[in-house]
């Protein structure tokens, strides 16, 4: 159905009057789609023109004497300024809408109604708008012309099969790409690299896999023959009712919105940018998965699941993932049935406490580790080593049932300020401005599996502090002997010095020799003073 005598700067004023406003782009695709005047044709670039410029400045509603003053909104779709009729404007001639709309419902009209094809035929997928208060437009043919270039609809009816698994309901859909990139339908939350309380989850955003996910949808285009069947997952903490006698359900983007993407990001990032190189993207229907009534702590538990069970994650977001749940496992009733392995190492705790011992020593001030540290989904090039080898090397060689600071201590202040110690003594020693290595992988593995030997030494002598640690060092650095007694100089541990080039063996071999000399040395100073 054709909008008989309803012109440009009517559709214009239609356009620009919704609450979300339209783009100059939107406006012309919108005249060209659906008045007569163009049949398919493209519209004019300078009657384009002309009718932005009329509708921008000075057109006037018939004979209301109200200007249709469509003023920039500081919002941007598709890289182009949002317009949007002054609200002062639209208000005042309201009243002769209803004038113009009666006109509008001519004879002609209604004959074109009977005997014409709609041009909106019924799709799975349908899009329902609330009432605009003084933007709403009754008018059939209106309605129906906002129905397709509606970009921020406040309700979303679609055709969705309901799947209960278990406690868990999901709500099997598809949406359409202008539906899912409407602002305030998703919202990814990303782990911060800078702030160790943050509460995301989700890794960083790799813009090159979005992009070239973008190019393959716009390039199917043409042929439509672009390709997406895997799932979307999404997930509200809110409820949204089914109506199970039309297999539908309806989202109220205002009350449940923004939905937690839980898997999906970067289709999601790439349809948005397929969508701004080209519009007919805009109408890609995308399979999506919402489960709902799902707290935020469970979201993050089913990111963790689908992304360790199904593909790879990176490591220290897990390690992040993992500690925050630990943290929760005591005082969360709604945390879901995790994989066994995962629960197992939720359950111990022992990723939670590595990472704080990791935090504290890259934030501390005074710490030889401050800032060196490359925490989950940073991008800093400036570190030298990554949270996960940190992480794993604690737990594997500093929070085990043979080391006293983990078995003896107890108190998590305390071992963080003695393996800050350690640390601090190894610097006073081996760093002299120039050992890169010995903050590299190399010596975050080495000083870790000597600190076994050595805190039970220091256990025996019942003292932590940063100089009982350095007397014992220096002592046990001079006993080394054969190819490794260089391991307690700076310039073993320059970049390109014999530190570079150990292996796993090696490791273990200089971590041997030097636990032999530890016990020489301890034995020769048997009254040493604490």
């Amino acid at each position: 159905m054709l909008l008989g005598t309803v012109g440009n700067q009517h559709v214009g004023c239609g356009m620009f009057g919704r609450i979300e406003g339209a783009t100059l782009t939107e406006l012309q695709r919108c005249c060209e789609a659906h008045l007569p005047t163009y049949n398919g044709t493209k519209m004019p670039l300078s009657t384009a023109s002309q009718t932005r410029y009329k509708i921008k400045y000075h057109w006037r509603w018939r004979d209301s004497g109200a200007s249709c003053h469509a003023r920039e909104t500081g919002e941007f779709r598709g890289n182009e300024p949002v317009y949007r009729l002054a609200e002062e404007t639209t208000a005042h001639f309201t009243s002769k809408r209803e004038r113009l709309l009666l006109r509008e419902h001519s004879a002609a009209i209604r004959a074109s109604q009977a005997t014409s094809q709609p041009r909106f035929p019924v799709q799975p997928t349908d899009t329902v708008r609330e009432p605009m208060n003084s933007h709403k437009i009754q008018s059939v043919a209106l309605n129906n012309l906002e129905r397709e270039h509606m970009i921020t609809p406040s309700k979303l009816r679609i055709a969705a099969a309901q799947v209960r698994q278990g406690g868990l309901i999901l709500y099997a859909t598809s949406i359409k790409v202008r539906d899912l990139v409407m602002p305030g339908f998703y919202n990814v939350e990303t782990l911060d690299p800078d702030d160790t309380n943050d509460k995301g989850y989700q890794r960083l955003l790799n813009k090159a896999r979005a992009k070239k996910l973008a190019d393959y949808i716009v390039k199917g285009q043409d042929r439509q023959d672009a390709f997406l069947p895997t799932s979307v997952f999404l997930a509200t903490h809110k409820n949204i009712p089914f109506e199970a006698s039309t297999n539908t359900i309806e989202i109220s983007v205002a009350e449940v919105g923004p939905f937690g993407v839980v898997d999906g990001q970067h289709r999601l990032e790439g349809l948005k940018m397929a969508a701004e190189k080209d519009h007919r993207v805009l109408d890609f229907e995308v399979p999506v998965n919402i489960a709902i009534n799902l707290p935020k702590i469970v979201q993050m538990c089913h990111f963790l699941i689908v992304n360790t069970t199904q593909k790879s994650v990176d490591k220290s977001v897990e390690q992040r993932i993992i500690a925050r749940l630990s943290d929760a496992l005591d005082v969360e009733d709604d945390l879901p049935s995790l994989p066994k392995w995962i629960f197992n190492t939720v359950e111990k705790g022992e990723v939670d406490r590595a990472l704080k011992y990791v935090d504290y020593l890259n934030e501390t001030d005074g710490s030889p580790w401050f800032g060196k540290i490359k925490m989950a989904n940073s991008a800093s090039d400036e570190t030298s080593v990554n949270q996960r080898s940190f992480v794993k090397a604690i737990v594997k060689y500093v929070l085990t049932a043979n080391n006293p600071i983990a078995t003896i201590i107890k108190d998590l202040d305390k071992e963080r300020k003695i393996f800050l110690n350690y640390w601090k003594a190894i610097a006073s020693i081996l760093d002299d401005g120039n050992a890169a290595v010995l903050y590299k992988y190399n010596g975050v593995e080495l000083f870790c599996k000597f600190s076994i030997p050595f805190f039970i030494k220091l256990q025996d002598r019942g003292s932590f502090t940063v100089s009982t640690m350095e007397s014992l060092l220096r002592s046990c650095f001079e006993n080394v002997e054969g190819d490794y007694a260089g391991v307690g100089h700076p310039e073993w541990w320059a970049k390109g010095g014999k530190s570079s080039f150990l292996n796993a063996g090696a490791i273990n071999v200089v971590s041997q020799e030097m636990a032999k000399a530890l016990h020489k040395s301890a034995q020769g100073n048997g009254s040493i003073e604490i």
